[in-house]
Parts: C-alpha cells; structure tokens; sequence
C-alpha cells in the first residue's frame, strides 16, 4: 500500500469523498484504524475491506492504520472461503 500520508496535500481534517462499493461517502480526512475506518463506513466487522489502486484490490487489516485524504475507493465483501458443498 502507498503512504498516503504523502500524498495528502492539506494535512488538516475535512470531509473527503471516498467510494465503498461503488457509492460515495462523506468522512473526515486523517489517520483511522482500519477496524474504526469500517465502522465508521457501516462495513461489518467480519467481512473482507480492501482498497482498490491501481485497478488492484488490496486487503486492509482490521489492526492497520490508513490514512484518508480522499477520493480512495474501497470494497467491502463476505470472505471467501471456507467449506464447500
């Protein structure tokens, strides 16, 4: 993942746009913790978060840290795996 914190060109918070399965949000811009970032978007606890760059999709860890400057696009889902039937 890029440190985005470097390419945030206003270090102070304000509300940014960011896309979540296709649908813009309003959050404040800053450090979150990926857990707190997905509760704040409404994304359960137990599904999958990833941010897509550069057309690939990169798994979040619930205990990372990322920094939101706006316009990052993320995809929540059910994980994958498990049994099959």
């Amino acid at each position: 993942m890029k440190k985005q914190d470097e390419n945030c060109e206003d270090k102070h918070s304000h509300k940014v746009k960011v896309t979540l399965n296709g649908e813009k949000e309003k959050i404040v811009s800053g450090s979150y913790k990926v857990s707190d970032l997905k509760v704040l978007l409404g994304v359960p606890s137990d599904y999958e978060f990833e941010i897509v760059e550069d057309g690939e999709f990169k798994p979040l860890l619930n205990n990372s840290e990322i920094v939101i400057c706006g316009h990052e696009e993320f995809v929540s889902h059910v994980k994958s795996g498990g049994s099959s039937q």
